[in-house]
């Protein structure tokens, strides 16, 4: 007999069946015999299935690793995502990611081959990044490395203004601009409407920023959004020039468009630039893309860049056009694209078992990749999604390889051609050790719920997390842990736990000692007692 509420529960529920058997049924007086109590039995929740492919996908610093308080926003074809759901199966279309990290998946059903996620976070850039939904046949988990940069941070220049509005339109004339090979500028005119996405109209006081990057160095290239040109394009195109516009009022509600008024825009584009072969110069015009954050989706603008006079300090021209919305804009110029797939061919330390994040960075080409354990070999871009982010068949790039802690296994002397193969010698720049960790779900009883298909992650506090394989049975292998620092352990048991939760968290220090959680499984309520 269980000694606990829910069994005296169901003891008090048979006595007074009990009783109730003594008395008569009818006017015949035949008696119904009593009901004989039998002990409740207690129901364990059932255990959750395996998973498709899980990405696991991280927001960090460009610079430092160190993960960001982010928003990411899921997309599907310029509209929120369906077919995206986290361990649980609940579908994810916005997520507030308080450490940075998010592990999903996609429906069992879907046949989606990609997803698109709008990452911001305060004081950075927003970017969108296109994650690939498919993997090598024996892998499970992919990391997905979200690198922001700094609104102010290493070329990259951000100026805010305050902008008075009534009945829908700016009241004063406003102008915020920054010079330089970072510049950028945007020039309201007094009376300009501002309007929603939805067309209505917005007033108040709202805050304007404007970002401008260095794109004669790996500045530009790490905030431009993913996917700068369509997978049948008929040419490729590459950044040349870059402008961020943003503004929203105090409860967030963004300025999409101005109805029948434009604004000026500048952006510093360098003096190196061709087109055709030949330097930039004053009078040219380069063609526009845009960027909507909310949707993910680039588009072609019927306006052009026209560059203005030479500035011989920082040795950019000012391009200057006309819009009537706000979002990301970018000067372009076709190249010729890489048709090549760019790999990377590795010696030295193996790759360990949490993988590696390789980084390319240049004026010619920002990405980051993942780096499966083992692989010696490894496809990082293919040809069209090379095309796809503007990477010429002649780009150079300098070359990074980190673990999830941002330690380097490798860096290349300067910058190197990234068209084709890529090779580089690993060194493991620290002391690593793995430890096994057991997961326990168990009822009241002792009944236990195998615990192979929960998801577990673990990292440093700050870091990114990793998600730590299954061997079956409730075990799991965390790896590449740094000795002697202590890890931080989430256990998503997929399955209800006391507490109305899935979660359970523990922290365990690093010394290659075999580690165990145990949770209280939520077993409901008692069936079988009569």
């Amino acid at each position: 007999m269980l000694a606990n509420k829910k069994s005296l529960l169901a003891l008090s529920v048979a006595s007074a069946l009990t009783l109730t058997g003594c008395f008569s049924d009818d006017d015949n007086n035949v008696t119904v015999p009593p009901v004989e109590p039998t002990d409740p039995v207690v129901v364990a929740p059932d255990a959750p299935v395996e998973l498709g492919l899980v990405i696991n996908a991280n927001v960090v610093d460009s610079v430092t690793t160190n993960v960001l308080n982010a928003k990411l926003s899921f997309l599907e074809n310029g509209e929120e995502a369906n077919n995206i759901v986290d361990a649980n199966g609940n579908e994810l279309k916005v997520v507030d990611a308080a450490d940075g990290n998010v592990v999903f998946t996609k429906k069992a059903d879907s046949e989606i081959t990609e997803v698109t996620v709008s990452v911001t976070a305060d004081g950075y850039i927003g970017k969108s990044f296109i994650i690939d939904l498919t993997a090598a046949e024996g892998v499970s988990s992919v990391a997905a490395q979200l690198a922001l940069v700094s609104a102010n941070g290493e070329g990259v220049t951000t100026v805010a203004e305050t902008v008075g509005a009534v009945g829908g339109a700016t009241s004063t004339a406003v102008e915020a601009a920054s010079t330089g090979k970072s510049g950028a500028g945007a020039n309201i005119p007094a009376g300009t409407q501002l309007l929603d996405a939805a067309g209505n109209a917005i007033s108040g006081e709202l805050a304007l920023s404007v970002s401008g990057a260095d794109s004669s160095s790996s500045a530009a290239a790490a905030i431009v959004p993913a996917g700068l040109n369509a997978a049948d394009a008929a040419s490729t195109a590459k950044s040349a020039g870059v402008a961020n516009i943003l503004m929203a009022d105090a409860n967030g509600n963004k300025v999409k468009s101005f109805g029948d008024s434009e604004i000026t825009v500048t952006m510093a584009v360098p003096a190196t630039t061709m087109i055709n072969g030949v330097a930039i110069k004053t009078g040219d015009t380069l063609k526009l893309k845009s960027h909507n954050e909310d949707t993910g989706v680039w588009s072609d603008e019927e306006n052009v860049v026209t560059i203005g006079d030479l500035d011989a300090e920082s040795n950019t021209f000012t391009g200057t056009f006309q819009t009537n919305h706000l979002t990301f804009f970018s000067s372009t110029v076709e190249i010729e694209a890489c048709t090549s797939d760019i790999s990377v061919n590795l010696s030295g330390d193996a790759v360990p078992a949490g993988g590696l994040y390789v980084q390319f960075a240049s004026s010619d080409a920002s990405a980051n990749s993942f780096i499966a354990a083992g692989s010696t070999s490894t496809t990082l871009i293919s040809a069209d999604n090379a095309k796809r982010s503007g990477i010429s068949a002649d780009a150079t790039a300098s070359v990074s390889i980190v673990d999830a802690n941002g330690n380097e296994w490798f860096s290349s002397d300067g910058e190197v051609a990234v068209c084709g193969a890529v090779t580089a010698t690993l060194v493991n720049p620290v002391e690593l050790v793995s430890e096994g960790f057991t997961v326990i779900a168990a009822c009241g009883d002792g009944q236990t719920v195998d615990m192979s298909n929960a998801v577990v992650t673990y990292g440093l506090e700050g870091k990114a997390k990793s998600v730590a394989a299954s061997s079956g049975g409730g075990s799991f292998a965390l790896a590449d842990l740094i000795s002697q620092r202590t890890y931080q352990i989430t256990v998503d048991a997929r399955t209800p736990l006391a507490g109305d939760t899935t979660i359970g968290t523990t922290e365990i220090l690093a010394d290659g000692t075999a580690q165990q959680i145990d949770l209280r499984a939520d077993c409901g309520d008692l069936t079988g007692g009569n």
